[in-house]
């Protein structure tokens, strides 16, 4: 990532990681060590905090996936200017992976909500095949996360800085980072079948973070 972006990214997180500390009991897991360089990082999505709250998870420079953020006037200057990945129109959804797969190629990490939009924070919607596409054009692990709060703590917000009403968290979210998944199988089945080696990707990361989800609900302490 280059100087600019990279020091706007890291003052927007620095004030994220305050803000979280003062008014929210925000606990996280780990599963295992995230690997050194780029990471494809791949989470469900049921708020419009997540967007924010999940780049404190990590340290590597991060391009994010992103639609309806790009069309706000001033946010969408913000974001460029930190070199997230547009999602906002058709023609760059036709983009989103050969960009992800430029900047992983560059050293840094990228993050995609599959889901698309938000869930209803009960069950997980259909997972695209965005991330399977660019795990196989970059051979970059996928590091899978699995995010929740309480349902008690979700509430609808008045958007008309954005344009349209947000689902926001507050006092209460918890992450759950996977271990690293590779699909050396998958990666081989794409030189006869990509389709099928996309859906087979597709369905194995939607399965782990269903999984690190209900983890956190069965087994892990929260509030």
């Amino acid at each position: 990532m280059k100087a600019l972006p990279a020091f706007l990214h890291g003052v927007y997180r620095l004030g994220v990681r305050l803000f979280l500390s003062l008014r929210f009991d925000f606990c996280t897991w780990n599963e295992a060590e995230l690997p050194v360089g780029p990471k494809i990082f791949v989470s469900n999505h049921f708020s419009s905090s997540d967007a924010h709250f999940v780049t404190t998870l990590m340290k590597d420079p991060l391009h994010m996936v992103i639609g309806p953020g790009f069309d706000v006037r001033l946010l969408k200057h913000y974001l460029r200017w930190t070199q997230q990945i547009p999602a906002n129109t058709k023609e760059n959804r036709a983009q989103v992976v050969n960009r992800a797969v430029e900047y992983l190629g560059q050293g840094d990490s990228i993050y995609i909500f599959p889901e698309g939009r938000l869930n209803t924070g009960r069950e997980l919607m259909e997972f695209h095949k965005g991330a399977a596409r660019i795990y196989l054009d970059s051979g970059c692990p996928v590091i899978p996360i699995g995010l929740i709060a309480p349902m008690r703590r979700m509430r609808t917000k008045s958007g008309t800085f954005v344009g349209h009403s947000m689902k926001v968290v507050s006092r209460n979210y918890y992450a759950n980072i996977g271990r690293a998944m590779t699909f050396p199988e998958e990666m081989e089945m794409a030189r006869s079948d990509r389709a099928k080696a996309e859906q087979m990707i597709t369905d194995r990361i939607k399965d782990e973070v269903s999984f690190l989800i209900e983890d956190i609900r069965n087994d892990k302490f929260w509030s």
